[in-house]
């Protein structure tokens, strides 16, 4: 199972058009309070996001968050703002291809 995992997620999808199933959410309705973050990540990032919407408390100032599944790091992105310079945002993930998008940006 580990292996077809990361063939998807890693080899098989190279953007949120690729995706299988239409059981994560829809990339165009985003919540108005997440617009603004999303608009400074790369559009790499956000063209590789599998995600199934980020779902977090506000208030996060000088946390440190962990964030399973990473892939490109969209969500680590949009967090490490929530966190600010005191916290920090920690993403892991299997997939190889998804971790080099993630680390180019």
């Amino acid at each position: 199972m580990h292996d077809v995992v990361q063939d998807y997620y890693g080899r098989q999808l190279r953007s949120s058009e690729d995706l299988k199933t239409s059981a994560c959410c829809d990339p165009t309705r985003v919540p108005a309070w997440l617009k603004p973050l999303l608009a400074n990540i790369h559009e790499e990032v956000l063209e590789r996001y599998y995600g199934c919407g980020l779902i977090c408390p506000p208030l996060l100032e000088g946390l440190t968050v962990l964030d399973l599944g990473c892939g490109s790091g969209r969500d680590v992105y949009a967090l490490a703002q929530l966190v600010g310079p005191t916290g920090r945002v920690v993403g892991v993930d299997m997939t190889e291809e998804q971790l080099a998008v993630a680390r180019r940006h």
